[in-house]
């Protein structure tokens, strides 16, 4: 059974199995997990596609796969998806509430970049306990990137210099885009120190899982021709490029440091970019079977 209303976008599955939430990261919508082919990312600068090596993936996320084995599947588009993050808490109390009667074995949240901020933060206010969390990039602990807004403007002669071969249309396009993104509101809130990290808090439920996944491969954009992080590293010295752009040290948006959940009793690391991981069959292959486990 499917139902679509208001941006809300559920299949129901077995009874006895847990109801699980997806969460899509900012600047992104409901089509991240249930419809990739038609989201798109930064902005809406670029498809998800395009953030993927060719054959690295296919579109095809966790929504799916644990749709395939019988759970019943969440997911809804924010409406302020650059926007604070207690509009999509609130939203996600009414979604849960809503669909209340499909998690008689509890909840599950899988979560992507901010999602998984969403989800700590409506558990915090809620006082409810989920059966697991599972956040994929999440920025923990924030992340960098918005600082880096300023920085990018008055670049643009730089640009004639190290894109040279690129429609410049295109490539100012691309980044009037990213910039927007990188100065949205919703990014500031999750500056290192901000309001809303102070008052978020580290807290564990008895009886649930808490598993973490970061990444590692900071060429977010290599795959369209716009490798950012070897953009930063000639304009910067490399002392100051930051985490989130290093190899090895981040996936182009968020740092491995940052996505690990406090009190995660488990944490990994993929050789991903901030995209790639909502794709990767390793990836995909490790949530199945920890909510599998979960599920019991």
């Amino acid at each position: 059974m499917q139902t679509k209303k208001k941006e809300e976008i559920f299949f129901q599955g077995k009874k006895e199995l847990p109801l699980l939430v997806f969460i899509h990261g900012m600047g992104m919508n409901a089509s991240a997990w249930a419809d990739p082919a038609k989201a798109r990312i930064l902005g809406g600068a670029y498809s998800l596609s395009a953030m993927l090596r060719g054959g690295d993936a296919e579109l095809i996320t966790s929504f799916q796969d644990l749709k395939a084995l019988g759970y019943s599947v969440l997911t809804w588009t924010q409406s302020r998806p650059v926007g604070p993050i207690s509009v999509a808490v609130d939203e996600l109390h009414l979604l849960v509430k809503e669909y209340s009667a499909h998690a008689g074995e509890g909840l599950i949240f899988i979560c992507h970049s901010r999602g998984g901020l969403i989800a700590r933060k409506y558990l915090q206010e809620s006082g409810l306990s989920a059966k697991a969390l599972l956040t994929l990039a999440t920025p923990h602990r924030g992340t960098t990137m918005a600082k880096w807004a300023a920085f990018f403007q008055p670049v643009t002669s730089a640009l004639d210099v190290l894109l040279k071969g690129f429609s410049r249309k295109d490539v100012d396009t691309a980044f009037a885009r990213v910039i927007g993104f990188l100065s949205s509101s919703g990014l500031n809130e999750l500056l290192p120190g901000s309001g809303f990290y102070r008052d978020l808090r580290d807290q564990r439920h008895e009886g649930s899982s808490y598993t973490s996944i970061g990444g590692t491969d900071p060429d977010l954009l290599g795959p369209v021709g716009l490798p950012l992080s070897d953009f930063m590293s000639r304009l910067v010295p490399g002392r100051i490029v930051p985490e989130e752009l290093r190899e090895g040290y981040g996936d182009g948006l968020v740092s491995a440091a940052s996505a690990v959940l406090p009190y995660a009793d488990e944490h990994r690391d993929f050789h991903l970019n901030h995209v790639a991981m909502l794709f990767d069959k390793k990836v995909r292959a490790f949530i199945a079977e920890k909510v599998g486990r979960i599920s019991g």
